[in-house]
């Protein structure tokens, strides 16, 4: 049975390899892009002018209320005038995780005691100092399992991307269904792929935050 399963596999192997180069590249470009731009959401929420705050909050209102499938639509055939799907990908998932990533930016920098930081100035440290060295190594780790979570929430979600012409593991398993009528052991393949990635995700994360810390 299983010698029948990988026959009807194999062909597909080469397409497989592309739809998981597809589906990392749009979640890693996104979680790169979202995250920064979730950082600078967050910094203009802390700015002292209203107008920049509110604008700010004016974003994350939008993006809160807005549908990833609408961001993903928008871009490929607005924007990008429905060619460069991958693009129209990775700037969608960018927005929508840029409101989560702000969240936890904010929730985790939060938790920083204020008592921690007058002792930093009374010590004669600097902004930045004080950012590198008392805020950056708490807020790193208090924020790593809720910043996981939503990652692999983004990491699954790019399984939508296929209504956008860009070939993913999902499209992949419709094609298997498709051609071959063979639907269990590829919906069974891919979903230990997905598995398998939101693991490693996860390790890169760790990984990527003990690094920073030792710094």
């Amino acid at each position: 049975m299983l010698r029948s399963y990988y026959d009807i596999l194999t062909p597909y192997l080469p397409l497989m390899v592309k739809g998981l180069g597809a589906t990392a590249t749009i979640t890693l470009l996104s979680l790169v892009a979202g995250t920064a731009l979730g950082a600078g959401i967050y910094a203009m929420t802390k700015s002292r002018r209203l107008w920049v705050r509110k604008t700010a909050q004016c974003y994350r209102f939008i993006v809160r209320g807005t549908p990833i499938m609408v961001f993903l639509l928008l871009f490929y055939y607005i924007v990008l005038q429905g060619s460069w799907g991958v693009a129209a990908a990775v700037l969608a998932f960018s927005f929508n995780f840029s409101n989560f990533a702000c969240s936890v930016i904010q929730s985790s920098f939060d938790t920083v005691g204020k008592g921690q930081i007058d002792a930093g100035i009374s010590l004669g440290f600097s902004r930045y100092q004080i950012l590198r060295y008392i805020i950056a190594p708490q807020a790193l780790i208090n924020a790593l399992p809720a910043y996981k979570f939503q990652a692999v929430t983004l990491m699954k979600g790019t399984s939508i991307v296929g209504y956008v012409s860009i070939l993913d593991l999902t499209q992949v398993t419709e094609a298997i269904r498709r051609d071959t009528g063979e639907s269990f052991f590829a919906l069974l393949l891919v979903t230990a792929i997905y598995m398998i990635l939101a693991w490693l995700l996860c390790k890169l994360l760790d990984y990527l935050v003990n690094t920073t810390h030792k710094i």
